[in-house]
């Protein structure tokens, strides 16, 4: 089948199979030339599979991906393959070697001008201040790549597709999430210039975010459960029928938490006018020992701003936070713990997980000072016997306590970090995103663990990228929205559901 000539690429019927998992479902999809083409869907909905079925990443199950020059099928794939066919593919986190150079690595693997095919440091350092400069940037061509922040490494790896490697296509995956609102602007403002000196040129910009969907694209395509279900034109459609379309019939939430009456108890935890890190610009909240409380929101929404400033990882700039009715300053983690305050972070595998070390260690260490003697010995059968009773009381599969971490699942770490979180007795457990990575057989099993083991005996508050995950444990949400909570969602009440949630966090009015 030829390819339409108005058309930058096509996606025809292309599926791709995982274990257990059908990620993509028989998609068609069009993009043509001189468009920027959003692509938008909840968690899960098969986004980032399809982008990178087209950048070559994954070979499709059936199906294929067209363009002018050729195509990708399940026999023929690849990275450079896509490169060939000028399809190129900028991710939310650039993979760049962070001891090289700026212009290393923006030519890494091309070899600009030199004779018997070597690299010419100067016309390398030439383009890529001319790349910098395009781009508004303060770097130089001879700067370690790993010592400019990340917006200016995402900024890069976005010059680099442009004007080195001259792509036709380009797909930007979310690459927006970590840009001040200042360099989005531009960012987006840049893309159209671009297609006015290049109208074969086109984008496709994956994101969360509605309000830049509508605002910065000329048609959307919907992804639900791994099918485009809608292509709109985006100056004929609205935030709330875009907000329908991402969301779809909603079956009810199957509750298994009844909603708890009024807690009588005095909150463990007060927040009073508090503003922290880069978005967070208002909090007010009171919880109780007993009780989950579900953080909602965007990237940038002022959430993850939150509940870093309870921990001490976000610099408070305003506020007063209390525990158990004693004013308390946060500002390390060491302050934090002393508190009474358990964080699970994130990203798991950079910040909670001891690498190369013993599932016994990593279940521990937590409790260290108290399973020492008075002459700082560790009392070994005890430490066996208290990271035995975790691994029991939590289910996880391991050959032994010995082995090393490393070799565990993603659900059985997440088990491990959780277990050790109660072995300092905290009254307030943070949990920041506790199924990330997690396969979806051990979420459910997690997701006990937070709401019948940890919230047993202290407040919990947790963030969720997953709405439905919130309905599931949370007495309460709290929905963040450019910085500043704007709704309260209570168990029982109209609204506590994922359609509420999620037309919510867009900044989406939803009559309850």
């Amino acid at each position: 089948m030829t390819l339409d000539p108005s058309l930058s690429f096509a996606v025809q019927g292309v599926t791709r199979r995982f274990p257990g998992v059908l990620a993509v479902d028989a998609v068609d999809l069009g993009v043509r030339k001189g468009e920027i083409h959003g692509l938008i869907g909840k968690n899960g909905a098969g986004k980032s599979v399809l982008v990178s079925l087209v950048a070559g990443l994954l070979a499709p199950s059936q199906g294929r991906i067209v363009t002018g020059s050729g195509a990708l099928t399940p026999t023929q794939s690849g990275p450079s393959r896509a490169k060939k066919l000028g399809i190129a593919l900028v991710t939310q986190e650039p993979a760049f070697a962070a001891d090289l150079s700026v212009a290393d690595n923006l030519f890494m693997g091309r070899h600009p001008g030199g004779r018997f095919n070597f690299l010419s440091p100067s016309v390398a350092r030439r383009e890529s201040a001319f790349v910098i400069a395009q781009l508004g940037l303060r770097a130089r061509p001879e700067a370690r790549m790993g010592d400019l922040p990340l917006e200016t490494q995402q900024l890069l790896a976005f010059g680099r597709a442009v004007f080195i490697e001259k792509a036709c296509t380009i797909l930007l995956d979310e690459i927006t999430a970590s840009l001040t609102n200042e360099r989005k602007e531009s960012l987006l403002g840049l893309l159209r210039r671009l297609i006015d000196d290049r109208p074969e040129l086109s984008f496709v910009l994956i994101s969360h975010h509605v309000s830049e969907v509508m605002g910065f694209t000329d048609r959307v395509s919907v992804m639900r459960d791994g099918k485009r279900v809608a292509t709109l034109d985006t100056a004929q459609t609205n935030a709330r029928e875009l907000a329908d379309w991402i969301v779809g019939d909603v079956a009810p939430a199957e509750i298994n938490y009844a909603a708890q009456p009024e807690l009588a108890a005095p909150p463990v935890l007060t927040v009073s006018g508090l503003t922290a890190g880069r978005s967070l610009r208002r909090l007010d909240l009171e919880l109780r020992r007993g009780e989950v409380l579900g953080f909602a929101g965007l990237e940038g929404s002022g959430k993850d701003d939150a509940i870093e400033a309870l921990y001490g990882l976000a610099p408070n700039h305003g506020g007063r936070i209390s525990m158990d009715g004693t004013e308390v300053d946060l500002k390390s983690p060491k302050a934090a713990q002393a508190a009474g305050i358990s964080f699970l972070p994130k990203h798991r595998e950079e910040q909670a997980v001891i690498q190369n070390r013993s599932v016994l260690e990593n279940a521990i260490i937590a409790g260290l000072p108290a399973l020492t003697n008075r002459l700082g010995f560790v009392r070994r059968a005890e430490c066996r016997q208290v990271a035995q009773s975790i691994v029991t009381r939590l289910e996880v599969k391991t050959p032994g306590l010995d082995v090393p971490i490393d070799g565990l699942s993603g659900g059985n770490k997440q088990k491990v970090l959780l277990g050790r979180l109660s072995l300092t007795a905290p009254s307030l457990v943070l949990l920041n995103e506790p199924t990330r990575g997690v396969d979806i057989s051990a979420k459910p099993h997690i997701l006990k663990l937070v709401r019948e083991d940890l919230a047993r005996e202290a407040g919990v508050i947790m963030i969720s990228e997953s709405e439905e995950e919130l309905v599931e444990i949370c007495d309460r949400i709290l929905i963040f929205y450019q910085g500043e909570v704007v709704r309260e969602l209570k168990r029982g009440m109209p609204g506590f559901d994922v359609e509420t949630i999620y037309k919510s966090i867009q900044g989406v009015e939803v009559p309850v």
